[in-house]
């Protein structure tokens, strides 16, 4: 008997030792990175960046899925990406810009708000943004509206959140129409600002401990 009650507490203890093993392994996943590594990323890849290891991946897109509910309820259009780890919001560039302005509208800031409200934290989330408009016009115009109302969009952000926050902006113009540009309610759709709130440093340490609330 006393022999197998030291072989089960070698095993304890074995055990015990590659848990504290597999918690020593455990690396931010923004560790080594630079802002400037992210403004070299296409949309695409800013979205998918960085990845969410399998065991924090429940209690961040529960986390992630509650953020999108507040949001909706507040009339935002909301969906999901990445198995609910990115929240998308989608805001009519028409609710921020009047037609062909690059100036936000005075109406701007209040439509945003709720949205900055969440990134007081600046490094719960990691902010990506891009700013789309229909055909109307050259492509040359399109790209020239997109960067200009970008420019104010950003300039907004940055006197509103921490310099800390990650935030990565693009310009589309009319590039990825989400509706044909061939009626009024189309190219209204495409005219938008689509926000991409992705798991930031603080929140996925918080859900490898366990922490995230």
């Amino acid at each position: 008997m006393t022999r197998l009650t030291s072989l089960l507490a070698l095993i304890a203890i074995t055990l015990t030792g590659f848990q504290s093993m597999a918690k020593d392994k455990y690396t931010d996943p923004y560790k080594g990175y630079e802002e400037s590594a992210f403004m070299d990323m296409d949309l695409e890849q800013n979205i998918l960046t960085p990845e969410v290891a399998k065991g924090e991946h429940n209690a961040v897109s529960q986390y992630m899925k509650r953020i999108g509910h507040e949001l909706a309820n507040k009339k935002y259009i909301v969906d999901m990406t990445r198995d609910n780890e990115v929240v998308i919001v989608t805001i009519p560039s028409d609710e921020l810009f009047l037609p062909n302005d690059t100036l936000l509208s005075p109406s701007a800031p209040a439509k945003l708000g709720p949205i900055v409200a969440m990134l007081r934290d600046p490094e719960m989330f990691k902010m990506v943004y891009a700013v789309h408009t229909d055909n109307t016009g050259s492509a040359q115009y399109n790209m020239y509206l997109s960067h200009e109302r970008n420019n104010s969009i950003y300039d907004w952000l940055l006197s509103q959140v921490s310099e800390d926050l990650i935030v990565i902006p693009f310009e589309m113009g009319d590039t990825d129409p989400i509706e044909p540009n061939d009626s009024r309610k189309g190219r209204a759709a495409n005219r938008r600002v689509e926000i991409y709130l992705i798991p930031g440093p603080k929140m996925i340490t918080h859900a490898h401990k366990g922490t995230l609330k």
